[in-house]
């Protein structure tokens, strides 16, 4: 694969006329809504929920691969992802851990000095969330104490990230198609084989690295290939649009459909992203989908604790969407946009 030959044939096919930003929300928005669901305890009527993380990861493919073809260097590369996720995301770890404070059982000295309260920083600082995904006292007796439940994917969606340089690579060494199916199946085999030790054994442990970065790979790089046919893809999109999306429907059916789901996933969302002109018009505006990704988990764990949810389900939601939007602008403008615009 020839790297510039390769960026001038894919980069002028991403004109800026398109939807991205509404299925960012979209994605995002359904992820609230189906951790508002479990953490209240109700019923989640937003559709297509389940498949919304792996929707952000094949999205992520799509545009991070876009990205390092953009990227003159790889350094260039890499700080600009660092640019992108890092500073809210080192902001809600922080902010959660100092505010923790005001909702946890103990004392405020018993809180600070507590090794959980250290363990949480720098586990989640490191993007090691699962060491310690709770702050002391904060949050017990909930459905869940973790204090951002989300947080798990911002570990994987780095490891995919890192995984790029290598993945360009072994499609330099080789056909750029014969490199993303091995990816493509190997991903498959992790994924189907974590599946089967969780059956036979019972150890949640193979259902947690079910869903790591080795089953990620499906996803994201669905999302690669799409970019990296995306003329072919724009010229048969009529006939594979609506192949995708029955396959996409009938895999909660048809058991072997869920081997090409994640691809199938990534042409109607790419689909729909290029060859609809509804929500055109949201380029216009500044997206805060990460943030609202970011910023929704313990804005309902917060809500859960003032027992919101027991006085009026709705109430309880309109409050965390209200919290959970502003929040997420105030990152945008005072976090992340300014340090986006920072030329390190």
């Amino acid at each position: 694969m020839n790297s510039q030959l390769l960026r001038e044939q894919v980069i002028p096919l991403l004109r800026n006329e398109n939807n991205l930003d509404i299925v960012r929300y979209y994605l995002s928005f359904a992820i609230v809504f189906v951790h508002f669901a479990e953490l209240t305890g109700t019923a989640n009527y937003f559709p297509t929920s389940n498949s919304a993380v792996g929707g952000f990861f094949m999205l992520s493919g799509f545009l991070v691969f876009y990205s390092y073809l953009r990227s003159k260097s790889l350094a260039q590369y890499f700080r600009r992802r660092a640019q992108r996720i890092l500073p809210p995301y080192v902001t809600i770890v922080l902010l959660c851990a100092l505010c923790g404070v005001f909702v946890t059982q103990l004392s405020a000295s018993e809180y600070f000095t507590s090794s959980q309260f250290w363990q949480y920083l720098a586990a989640n600082l490191t993007f090691a969330n699962f060491l310690q995904p709770s702050l002391p006292g904060v949050f017990q007796g909930h459905t869940y104490e973790a204090v951002n439940g989300s947080l798990w994917t911002i570990k994987v969606e780095v490891l995919l990230y890192l995984s790029v340089p290598l993945a360009a690579w072994l499609m330099k060494r080789w056909n750029r198609m014969y490199a993303l199916i091995f990816i493509y199946l190997l991903s498959y085999i992790y994924k189907v084989w974590m599946g089967h030790m969780y059956v036979e054994t019972g150890n949640i442990v193979y259902h947690i690295m079910q869903r790591q970065v080795g089953g990620q790979f499906l996803f994201f790089y669905s999302g690669v290939a799409v970019l990296l046919y995306f003329d072919y893809f724009q010229q048969h999109v009529r006939w594979l649009f609506p192949i995708a999306s029955v396959v996409c429907i009938a895999s909660k059916f048809v058991a072997w459909f869920d081997a090409i789901e994640p691809l199938c996933m990534a042409i109607v969302i790419i689909g729909f992203a290029y060859n609809c002109r509804w929500f055109v018009w949201m380029r216009k505006y500044d997206n805060i989908s990460y943030g609202i990704y970011l910023f929704h988990y313990p804005v309902i764990q917060l809500v859960v604790y003032w027992g919101l949810p027991q006085r009026s389900h709705l109430m309880a939601l309109v409050v965390v969407l209200a919290m959970t939007v502003s929040l997420s602008l105030l990152s945008w403008y005072f976090i992340e946009r300014p340090v986006m615009r920072l030329k390190l």
